[in-house]
């Protein structure tokens, strides 16, 4: 039985049963995960992640975790990206409709508007009381929308080390009381 690193070379020499043991071998979890993430493209996801696989398989000679953790991380980024972008739609659907049918306003009465104010204050004096490395990384999560990979290769960290900042600095946010 051949490993994953084995089958890439093969691969990015066009070997289709290679590719086929390695569609075999990954499909599951890369589709349980994208699914998790975006139920209904799902299938589109985990797709996209093989046909990437296929295409720049010469290039994935010897990285870290394999063609397994390249394969699944590219099919969740895809989920990722697929749900942010049929949130997208969504919000313009809703938006124009809105528009074509005479909605009533979704405007906020001047009660809940002070109250919106107060708690986006509050949120912003917690997260401007963060540490400097927890405070980077909520802000290219939240406002930037990076996914905690791409945080990682921005800030040249390991993964971990995102994920351990974000933990601690949303429990720190959570103690804030009223957010």
């Amino acid at each position: 039985m051949l490993t994953d690193d084995e089958l890439l070379e093969r691969v990015a020499s066009r070997d289709e049963r290679a590719f086929t043991q390695l569609y075999e071998r990954h499909f599951g979890t890369a589709h349980a995960t994208a699914r998790r993430l975006c139920r209904d493209l799902a299938e589109d996801a985990t797709q996209e992640a093989f046909l990437a696989l296929w295409r720049d398989a010469g290039t994935l000679r010897r990285r870290p975790g394999g063609a397994g953790a390249w394969v699944h991380t590219v099919a969740r980024n895809r989920a990722i990206d697929a749900r942010r972008h049929a949130a997208v739609h969504q919000r313009r659907l809703v938006h124009d409709d809105s528009v074509l049918l005479g909605a009533p306003s979704r405007e906020p009465t001047p009660d809940r508007a002070v109250a919106d104010t107060q708690t986006r204050e509050r949120l912003h004096a917690a997260v401007a009381g963060l540490p400097a490395a927890q405070r980077e990384v909520i802000a290219l999560a939240y406002f930037h929308e990076l996914t905690q990979s791409e945080i990682a290769a921005r800030l040249s960290v390991a993964l971990g080390t995102v994920k351990g900042r974000t933990r601690l600095a949303l429990g720190r946010l959570a103690r804030v009381q009223g957010l």
